[in-house]
């Protein structure tokens, strides 16, 4: 069975997140993948039950190898029984300090649920739906591109026919794994289209995302955003847990003028601007990062490229 990996953080309380069939993982430090199912390659679940240390030994292995951010570690704190499936409760030691977390395991070891398997036998809790809100860039149903464009850091042509406005965080790892998609889209399609950057920090899982974002738009005074921008993804983990000082040496990299950036940085003049992209986006019903709008059309996460050039090529036809 085919499972889909949607690659977006968010920074939603647990308490606002829809409930969905196989679970939503906490994304404060487990890297924002939703939906997230695992299936072991030798088989799926209907295997004999396993020793329970072998199946904690194996779910510990999973977890620390491929659902947590650089740095972050887990520990398994309990494992109880509960409708012939395993409870694990974790704490997930990160950055952002100590969060409890828990997942679900088949005896057998081959399926993992980052929510409790829903009970077939019992009725399903109602959904809560949330009032219905009415956001102003929006009120025509679609999203309207010329008041989305900002003063931001753009590369194309800036009269073309096809907008791509990317929201995006400079910590976010999937923001990180969109840069070649970024990259080749610019280069792929050049003066055909407009893209623009515009920031969306998730400041409650990404402490230092907010002064990247004011870095970036500091080298942008000096012309080298792209290339600032490139290896704020690049080097993603080293200023993460380096901190901000990296800034400033990724600008002496660059050879850019140290005085002129140390002193932009430090003046938080950029402040105020990275926190009204970042409501420009909320304003459009932005969550998560990476969100691309093309011509008002919305397309959330690290997805295939080819989908970003399907969309892109089919604006560009209607404008032929």
């Amino acid at each position: 069975m085919a499972v889909d990996v949607v690659y977006l953080e968010d920074d939603k309380s647990s308490d606002t997140m829809k409930m969905v069939v196989i679970g939503i993982i906490v994304g404060i430090v487990l890297g924002g993948a939703i939906g997230y199912m695992y299936a072991s390659a030798s088989g799926g679940a209907g295997k004999g039950a396993l020793p329970q240390d072998e199946v904690a030994a194996k779910t510990l292995d999973f977890v620390n190898t491929n659902l947590l951010q650089p740095g972050a570690t887990a520990k398994i704190e309990s494992i109880t029984e509960k409708s012939g499936v395993l409870h694990f409760n974790f704490t997930i030691n990160s950055a952002s300090g100590l969060v409890n977390a828990p997942a679900y395991v088949t005896k057998d070891g081959s399926l993992f649920f980052l929510q409790p398997p829903i009970n077939m036998s019992k009725p399903l809790p109602s959904p809560v739906t949330p009032p219905a809100t009415e956001h102003p860039n929006t009120a025509s149903g679609k999203i309207n591109m010329t008041a989305l464009i900002d003063d931001d850091p753009a590369a194309g042509d800036p009269n073309a026919k096809v907008i791509v406005v990317e929201f995006s965080d400079f910590q976010c790892p999937f923001c990180a794994k969109a840069l070649q998609t970024v990259k080749d889209i610019k280069k792929a399609y050049g003066n055909q289209i407009l893209f623009v950057y515009r920031d969306f920090p998730l400041h409650s899982i990404h402490p230092l995302a907010g002064k990247a974002a004011e870095a970036a738009q500091c080298a942008n005074e000096q012309g080298r955003f792209w290339e600032y921008h490139d290896m704020l993804f690049e080097k993603q983990s080293d200023w993460a847990t380096g901190g901000a000082a990296k800034f400033n040496e990724y600008a002496r990299n660059l050879s850019l003028e140290s005085g002129d950036f140390v002193d932009c940085l430090d003046s938080g003049k950029y402040t105020a601007e990275v926190e009204a992209d970042r409501q420009a986006g909320i304003a459009i019903g932005v969550t998560g990062t990476p969100t691309f709008v093309i011509n008002g059309q919305k397309v959330s996460g690290a997805v295939p490229e080819d989908i970003l050039k399907d969309i892109i090529d089919s604006e560009l036809a209607k404008t032929s």
